[in-house]
């Protein structure tokens, strides 16, 4: 049975079972969990694993459950990657809701309503024999990540498949190459907000994503505004206790931290990096390194400080902190705390009024001239060249990188050591006809020229 809580507030009603005051809208915490977990999916172990999580759960629309495959319907495949494939389909019971009685004022009452919406369209994603990525997406979900996880479900082949929100605007990326001319600075900031967040929290959780790109963030359309990101995709990821170095990992090359590309193990700041690349892709629409091989070679010129670039009029305190996340040393990359204060600060000065932000102090003032390089790089982003990808998305999606293979060409190379503070962190030119300079975490700078 489910642990016995007293509620004394009324707002929420009370349970038709216990007579008892919910504890959340149409929920109560004393009878809900224990009746939530009475089905069975014939499996012991599934229906361990489900029930753990259930009985964790505070609210009806939160409710993970075990979904017949035979209440899924119009099933298709949308994407397919190294790990699984992803479908839509309609759940003909559909997604739960809470309604307010009729004629009854919401926030004096408490008279809340279980309800469904009908034939909801949901997205499927293949387990590939294993339940650890569910397992990670319910408990990020729990310390406040975005993305909706409803299920569980097994197809007639006998694969289980997570039921989770349909992203009706698709990746990241895909969502940039068909919007990008519509954005401006502001929806990109939201965007960026929304990433920040939900990278916050899964940190807050414990994980490590190692495998953060701008293929595994999905847009769906919000309810207040016009799209909500969402980081996905937790397959690869791993407590920060459960990690260790490995001479092949798997990744989209230009998302992954140098460090990592030259043999250490992931921290939570390689996922920072690979916010940086975002950044990136989000001031210029383009993946980092279109166009380049993803082989060993550009793998050490990234460990040489090689970044991907930023479009013109972007922002310099943009980029300056973009620069920051992809820092070669990775103890000198925000956290995802600070990453999330940043983006909240700049959200709220572009939502801003211009009186409040021109407050007669510094602050005021600071925030006046953030505001005004944004507008300016609007006005400027309107004259940038449409620019067509040169790689195809299966060159986007995460595969195997030989890190010993790359540590290797390194090692091979003449070095001497040399504090790395030292070192300016820039943006390099690809074409550039000066020489490298390999930042490695052990403080060893190797020098050598353009590959």
């Amino acid at each position: 049975m489910g642990t016995t809580l007293v509620c004394d507030d009324p707002t929420y009603g009370k349970c038709v079972h216990c007579d008892e005051y919910n504890m959340s809208e149409a929920w109560c915490q004393s009878c809900d969990p224990d009746i939530a977990t009475r089905w069975t999916s014939r499996n012991k172990e599934i229906d361990e694993f489900i029930k753990k999580f259930q009985l964790k759960t505070v609210q009806y629309i939160e409710a993970i459950e075990w979904i017949p495959f035979d209440r899924l319907s119009d099933i298709k495949e949308i994407g397919k990657g190294e790990f699984g494939s992803v479908y839509s389909a309609t759940w003909l019971d559909g997604i739960r809701r809470i309604e307010v009685k009729k004629g009854i004022q919401k926030f004096f009452c408490g008279k809340y309503i279980r309800s469904r919406e009908p034939n909801s369209i949901i997205a499927l994603k293949t387990m590939s024999g294993s339940l650890k990525e569910f397992g990670n997406h319910i408990t990020c979900r729990m310390y406040g990540g975005q993305l909706k996880i409803y299920g569980l479900t097994r197809n007639r082949e006998n694969e289980y498949l997570m039921v989770f929100q349909y992203a009706d605007n698709g990746s990241l990326h895909k969502f940039l190459r068909n919007q990008f001319r519509d954005l401006n600075w502001q929806t990109k900031l939201d965007l960026l907000f929304d990433i920040s967040f939900d990278l916050y929290n899964i940190h807050g959780a414990g994980y490590i994503h190692a495998d953060f790109h701008s293929g595994n963030i999905l847009q769906s359309k919000g309810i207040i505004k016009n799209t909500q990101s969402y980081i996905t995709d937790l397959g690869l990821s791993k407590k920060e206790n459960e990690n260790e170095s490995n001479r092949d990992i798997y990744g989209v090359l230009p998302y992954v931290a140098p460090e990592v590309l030259s043999g250490q193990k992931l921290t939570k700041a390689a996922d920072v990096y690979g916010f940086g690349d975002i950044m990136s892709e989000i001031s210029t629409g383009q993946r980092p390194f279109d166009g380049y091989e993803f082989d060993d070679k550009l793998a050490m010129k990234i460990c040489g400080g090689l970044r991907p670039e930023f479009a013109l009029g972007t922002p310099d305190y943009y980029i300056e902190f973009a620069k920051k996340c992809m820092d070669s040393n990775p103890e000198n990359r925000p956290d995802a705390d600070n990453i999330y204060r940043q983006l909240s600060i700049w959200k709220a000065i572009m939502e801003n009024s211009d009186d409040q932000n021109d407050a007669n102090d510094s602050v005021g003032l600071d925030y006046a001239k953030i505001k005004k390089q944004f507008l300016e790089a609007d006005r400027a982003a309107k004259e940038l060249p449409n620019t067509s990808p040169k790689h195809s998305d299966f060159m986007y999606t995460s595969k195997i990188i030989n890190t010993q293979s790359i540590s290797n060409a390194i090692k091979a190379l003449p070095s001497y050591s040399i504090p790395s503070v030292e070192i300016p962190i820039g943006i390099t030119n690809v074409k550039s006809h000066y020489k490298h300079i390999f930042v490695i975490h052990n403080m060893t700078i190797l020098l050598l020229n353009p590959l």
